[in-house]
C-alpha cells in the first residue's frame, strides 16, 4: 500500500464517523486529531523508513503504518512500578489495543497499530470506541489508588 492510499482510507473512515476530515487533520499529512469528551484521539498514517527487529516480517511487503493513540493520563509519581504492572496484566484482556508508557513524557497511552494494508477502515470507529472505553474505565478505576492526572489536549499538542 502507498501512503496516499492509506491517508485517503483514513479520511473516508473519519467522514463515515460523521467528522469532516479537513477539520480533524493535523499540520502534517497523515495526522488527525479527534476528541471524545476531553480525551484526545490521535490518528497517524506514515511510511516507516527503517526496518527494526520488531517489524521485519512485514516491512518489505508493506512499510506503511496506521496508528490510533489515546494519551489518557500521566504516570503516577508514587507506586509507578505497581501501576505499570497493573496495566501489563490488563493488556492481555484488551481488544483492539494495548497500554504503553512513554517514559520521556511520563504519559500512559492506549495504542492500536497495524500495517497500512491490514487496515479495515470500517473498524476505525470500533477501535476508537474500544480504546476510549478502556481509557475511561482505567482512569476511573485506578485514579484514586495511584493519584492519576489526565492528559489535556492543550498540554499534549
Amino acid at each position: 500500500m502507498n501512503i496516499q492510499e492509506l491517508i485517503e482510507k483514513t479520511d473516508n473512515a473519519i467522514a463515515e464517523m460523521g467528522v469532516k476530515p479537513e477539520e480533524a487533520r493535523g499540520q502534517e499529512p497523515g495526522q488527525w486529531l479527534l476528541m471524545r469528551d476531553e480525551i484526545p484521539i490521535y490518528l497517524d498514517a506514515w511510511t516507516e523508513d527503517q526496518s527494526t527487529p520488531w517489524n521485519y516480517f512485514i516491512f518489505g511487503a508493506d512499510p506503511t503504518v496506521f496508528q490510533v493513540t489515546i494519551p489518557f493520563c500521566y504516570g503516577p509519581t508514587l507506586k509507578k512500578a505497581e501501576f505499570l504492572e497493573e496495566l501489563l496484566t490488563v493488556n492481555i484482556n484488551l481488544l483492539y489495543g494495548k497500554f504503553s508508557y512513554n517514559a520521556e513524557e511520563n504519559v500512559v497511552v492506549l495504542v492500536y497499530r497495524v500495517p497500512g494494508s491490514a487496515l479495515d477502515p470500517s473498524q476505525i470507529g470500533k477501535v476508537i470506541e474500544g480504546l476510549g472505553y478502556y481509557a475511561e474505565m482505567t482512569y476511573h478505576v485506578l485514579k484514586d489508588e495511584f493519584h492519576l492526572k489526565r492528559v489535556l489536549v492543550t498540554e499534549n499538542q
